[in-house]
């Protein structure tokens, strides 16, 4: 899986001198991953939700760093919902400063290493046998 980034600005406001910061965004997945995400119907997975997002941010804010928590807020206002199969076709987003912007990107990029994740444990369903070493307290 590749995660593709472009990074843009643009002038707005009410008088065109507010810079805006946006970001392209957009995964393409290898095609062994699209057979997986196919097999296993995980296109419709969602992998960021701006809402429940939302519901998390105090938590963040205590267990990350402000930087992410900036992240995780600026989505949160922006109503994202974000799938494995959207994030193939791409997502266009704009933020006002550029802190924000880098913190929506840190977000969707650990949303990605859950994708990978997902694909990961997807391909140790082949029959394979596993075998852990359960040690107990001594």
């Amino acid at each position: 899986m590749q995660l593709k980034l472009k990074r843009s600005q643009r002038t707005g406001g009410l008088m065109g001198g507010k810079t805006i910061f946006a970001l392209d965004i957009r995964a393409e997945y290898a095609p062994a991953e699209r057979d997986s995400i196919n097999r296993y119907s995980l296109g419709g997975e969602v992998i960021y939700n701006s809402q429940k997002a939302t519901e998390h941010l105090d938590r963040s804010l205590q267990a990350s760093s402000a930087f992410k928590a900036l992240g995780s807020l600026a989505l949160a206002k922006m109503n994202l919902n974000i799938t494995i199969a959207s994030l193939a076709k791409g997502h266009h987003i704009e933020c006002k400063d550029l802190a924000e912007l880098l913190g929506c990107e840190e977000a969707i990029h650990a949303a990605c290493t859950n994708i990978r994740s997902y694909l990961d444990a997807a391909a140790t369903f082949d029959g394979r046998e596993v075998v852990l070493d359960v040690e107990g307290a001594a």
